[in-house]
């Protein structure tokens, strides 16, 4: 280590242990106190000279450690105060290496004023009161800082607690600054009496001036005599200018000290002196001498209170700069934004000392832990007790809950609390006369601080108290496991993972079915093997119903190996049929189809058509979402013959009607999907599936939209706001990602581009995130739609490849055609010559599958890719079949779409008059279900044969410019024509 860069305080008790020397010993050598040499080592007072000259001849320094010793105590400069009783180094450095000053410009601004007012020659006392931690003596280093920066003398101290009994601590300190300050001449001014009062207070004093023997007059009257002389000698070392006196943790003062600092803050109204204290408001409401003491000053006119509040979040943050927000979040709601304790917090955190969210001892930093355990040591026995047993039930105590649990008199605990919230420990609401900490971080310590034995008497007290209240499961459970009922604990559990179930709240049920699975194996005594199986199949279905497949097909797999080992064939059908959806779901067709098929053969071998149509709905999704169509058009219409023929109105008819609506969706029939959704919808509600609610909501939104369906889009917004809501409201994060999307499909349409791009883009990341592949090429599909749209066609194509990518990695095929003639569209209008072959090839995978809705996209871009061929003829055939295929499925929008492409056909033709019939209808169809760009390409096939003005076409694409505002897409967009 480099010497230079060595505090001098650090110096000497270097050289002070080399010697084996105490601080005493050391002191009585140097003729100082002992309280001077530990300020010194501490950095936070500067040796006179003559003290430092001293001290080098006593530690034998030799000759070339000397200069560089004495150097260091003409360099030393008073340390940072210390934030309530911690070190300043625990608070959190700001991004230039400074440690960060928040929240409290109201008070800065209110002490730089008093300073400021010093100057008129009256002064004032100002009370700075708070929790520990809470920033008082940081407040009080920047009030000295300010201070010195001004050229203000400045004198500052602090009580501690060990030395409370020994008298005038803070007064010497004080006064030992004073005349270290003073020059000669000044302290000989000094009235004989007051010199010697001062030097019988601090012996150093007689090294300075001559003192006269203290006199013997009237011994009652020398406190009186030693706080004016004391006064005095800081009106001597200010010289009529502004004084700073600065006290921290004044609440630790001797008694007589105290009435010197009272005395002295009386006298800062006369003189221009700002004597600034700090205590802890817990120790004001519990020490009676304290209480008297400040409820005196608070009552002179020349007094301020400046009470400390906690840190705003906007405060942590700033405090906690550089931390990712959530994280700075985390904490604010983890210390209720006490500024020690955040930085406390963080700096374990980045050590990796903790972990948030760590409930053992070692989960808190052993600064905090020490700094709350110290407040504890002041809590009467009796009352202890009962912040015990306050720790152990949690926040909003009730009065009845605690008198029962701690088993004592009404009176012996109202007295105990009395005592907590006098020491700011526990506070009680005013409105409903609960109770709770004053800070969580006090409750976790007084938590910690007890025995293991005491923790788990107290906790299934508590529980048995609460159950008898009737309680809610989840805190009798976390009750019952903490005292280590096991048993108990795991019932209220299962209730409580149940409860949420039914509340649709799956993450809260997952959470505890996970806390259930892991007691019932740690403690097998609790709960017997078969119903440890059965608490696997419930947590698999709930996986299974929050888009958990991996967890799930865990689940489900032990289940059905646990049915298969003891016979019983039906309860491992229903498992199979569970399976098979969860590897759907995780988009392993394989998989689904052979577990689906063993069940479909086994409920066909034992008669049990209802299970069969169960079987066959997922079948058929299994198909669609494989892109076979045409095979998931069978199985769906089984699947609901079988239910209409049994007069099913459950689970099974739910989902068979539901199929049967996305067999006709994806045939080009959004009609009769209509019908079987709304149908599926009612049945669902009938059951309380809200699941299936949502999910028939969001196909109805679908079906509504115009290059999918009827192209009535305000009711496609209904539905998916109406299924958005209930999906957040149930947790189904499974429907989100598509609701998500179809919503901002439906704005892209409508032309409100910017808040369409920036959800999708949102709602992309948020997929990455949960890694739902199959929604990650759906957003990617319909982000590049968008760009079509506006003419971005690079960038489209790069989202296609890459969705077409991400499904070909997934063997996610359902999308493929789609996708495939989207960016074929893309790579011809970059001219590029390979958009025909694949083109070609998704029509022939659409036909084949039975994907009307797909062909009918490919349809339109060959169409497009005719027409810019020269093939007037099959650009005709193309748009004809595409306006067929639209008026089968009552599709208007499609409708529109393919008479533009007729008109345009027709008009490379020289059939002129034909081609502005065929525009006008779309783009009058175009304006009434408000798609602007349909309309806008309509508009400039019109003005390009006359028939329509180009300010028409104009007014569109200011419109499509205008939307894009504040994007990063409106300096990319291209020059309408």
């Amino acid at each position: 280590m480099d010497e230079r860069t060595l505090s001098f305080g650090y110096r000497l008790r270097r050289r002070r242990k080399a010697q084996d020397l105490t601080q005493e010993q050391l002191a009585d050598a140097v003729n100082c106190s002992r309280f001077t040499i530990r300020k010194i080592e501490a950095d936070e007072r500067r040796p006179s000279r003559r003290l430092a000259e001293r001290l080098a001849q006593k530690l034998s320094l030799p000759a070339h450690e000397r200069d560089g010793f004495l150097a260091a105590a003409r360099a030393a400069t008073s340390a940072p105060a210390a934030v309530d009783g911690q070190p300043m180094g625990v608070a959190a450095p700001a991004a230039s290496g400074a440690l960060a000053f928040v929240g409290r410009e109201g008070e800065t601004g209110l002490l730089r004023a008093l300073l400021a007012r010093l100057s008129g020659g009256s002064g004032h006392v100002a009370l700075v009161e708070g929790e520990p931690g809470i920033g008082k003596s940081r407040l009080l280093q920047e009030a000295a800082d300010y201070s010195r920066a001004c050229g203000l003398a400045t004198l500052a101290t602090r009580c501690y607690e060990i030395e409370r009994a020994m008298p005038y601590q803070p007064a010497i300190d004080l006064a030992t600054q004073a005349i270290e300050r003073a020059p000669p001449a000044t302290l000989q001014a000094l009235a004989p009496v007051s010199l010697a009062e001062i030097a019988a207070l601090v012996p150093e004093l007689a090294e300075r001036v001559a003192v006269a023997p203290l006199s013997s007059d009237f011994p009652e009257a020398r406190q009186a005599r030693l706080f004016r002389a004391l006064v005095q000698l800081f009106d001597a070392v200010s010289a009529g200018h502004p004084l700073l006196v600065i006290v921290d943790d004044l609440q630790w003062a001797d008694e007589a000290s105290t009435q010197f600092l009272h005395y002295l803050g009386r006298q800062a109204a006369r003189r221009p002196m700002l004597a600034l204290y700090a205590m802890r408001d817990e120790d004001v409401g519990s020490d009676a001498r304290l209480a008297a003491c400040v409820a005196s000053l608070r009552a002179e006119l020349h007094a301020r209170h400046l009470p400390l509040a906690r840190l705003r979040l906007a405060d942590t943050q700033a405090l906690l700069h550089g931390l990712e927000h959530g994280l700075v979040e985390r904490l604010h709601r983890e210390t209720d934004g006490n500024p020690f304790f955040l930085t406390s917090m963080r700096e374990a955190l980045q050590d990796g000392r903790i972990e948030l969210g760590d409930a053992s001892a070692a989960g808190l930093p052993e600064a905090l832990r020490a700094s709350v355990r110290a407040r504890l040591a002041h809590v009467p026995p009796a009352a202890r007790a009962t912040l015990d047993v306050a720790a152990v039930l949690g926040r909003q105590v009730e009065f009845d809950t605690l008198v029962q649990v701690t088993g004592e008199p009404e009176a012996d605990v109202l007295q105990a609390i009395d005592a907590l919230v006098a020491r700011r420990l526990l506070r009680e609401d005013p409105g409903d006369g609960t109770l709770d900490f004053t800070h969580d971080k006090v409750r976790e310590v007084t938590y910690l601080e007890m025995g293991a034995g005491r923790r788990q008497h107290l906790h299934r007290a508590a529980a048995e108290v609460l159950a008898a209240h009737g309680e809610d499961d989840a805190r009798l459970a976390e009750q019952f496991e903490r005292g280590h009922a096991w048993a108990a604990a795991l019932h209220h559990m299962l209730r409580a993972a149940r409860q949420s179930q039914r509340l649709f709240a799956m993450r809260e049920a997952l959470l505890w079915f996970d806390r259930s699975i892991a007691l019932a194996q740690a403690r097998p005594d609790a709960l017997g093997p078969t119903d440890l199986i059965a608490l696997h199949d419930e947590r698999g279905s709930t996986r299974a119903q929050a888009g958990l497949t991996a967890g799930a097909v865990d689940d489900i797999s032990r289940v059905i190996e646990a049915a298969r080992a003891r016979g019983d064939r039906a309860a491992a059908r229903d498992a199979l049929i569970r399976l098979g959806m969860a590897h759907r779901r995780a988009d392993d067709y394989e998989a689904a189809v052979a577990a689906l098929g063993e069940a479909l053969r086994e409920s066909r071998a034992t008669g049990d058509e209802r299970h069969a149509a169960d079987t066959l709905y997922h079948l058929g999704t299994v198909a669609w979402s494989d892109g076979r169509n045409g095979e998931a058009i069978t199985f769906h219409a089984e699947a609901v013959e079988i239910c209409e023929r049994l007069g099913l109105s459950d689970l099974v008819a739910v989902q068979a009607w539901h199929g049967r609506g996305e067999a006709h969706f994806n045939h080009g029939e959004p009609v009769d999907a209509i019908a079987c959704w709304r149908r599926s919808m009612a049945l669902a509600q009938g059951i309380g599936d809200r699941s299936y609610e949502a999910e028939n909501r969001m196909m109805l939104g679908f079906a509504c939209t115009g290059d999918m369906g009827l192209g009535d889009y305000p009711q496609a917004e209904a539905h998916f706001e109406a299924a958005l809501e209930m999906a957040r409201a149930a947790d189904l994060q499974w429907h989100l990602g598509p609701t998500l999307i179809g919503l901002d499909h439906v704005r892209a349409c409508t032309g409100r581009y910017s808040a369409a791009w920036t959800g999708l883009n949102d709602t992309l990341r948020w997929l990455q995130g949960v890694q739902q592949t199959r929604y990650q090429i759906m957003a990617h599909h319909f982000m590049g739609r968008l760009l079509i749209e506006l003419g971005l066609h690079a960038r489209a194509a790069a989202l296609f490849e890459r969705a077409i990518a991400l499904a070909q990695e997934a063997k996610v095929r359902f999308w493929l055609p789609l996708i495939e003639s989207d960016l074929a569209v893309a790579r011809l209008r970059l001219g590029r010559d390979d958009a025909g072959p694949l083109l070609e090839s998704a029509q022939r995978e659409a036909r084949r599958q039975r994907e009307r809705t797909h062909l009918m996209r490919c349809l339109e871009g060959l169409a497009e890719l005719a027409l810019a061929s020269g093939d007037t003829a099959a650009a005709l055939g193309h748009a004809q079949e595409l306006l067929e295929a639209a008026q089968h499925g009552r599709l208007a929008e499609l409708e529109a779409v393919a008479r533009r492409w007729r008109g345009l056909a027709l008009a490379a033709a020289g059939q002129r008059d034909a081609a502005i019939a065929e525009l006008k209808s779309a783009l009058q169809a175009a304006q009434q279900l408000g798609r602007v760009r349909l309309a806008f390409d309509a508009a400039c096939g019109l003005a390009a044969l006359g028939g329509a003005t180009h300010a028409l076409a104009r007014d569109l694409a200011d419109r499509m410019r205008a939307s894009l505002e504040g994007t990063e897409l409106v300096a990319d967009l291209p020059v309408p024509p």
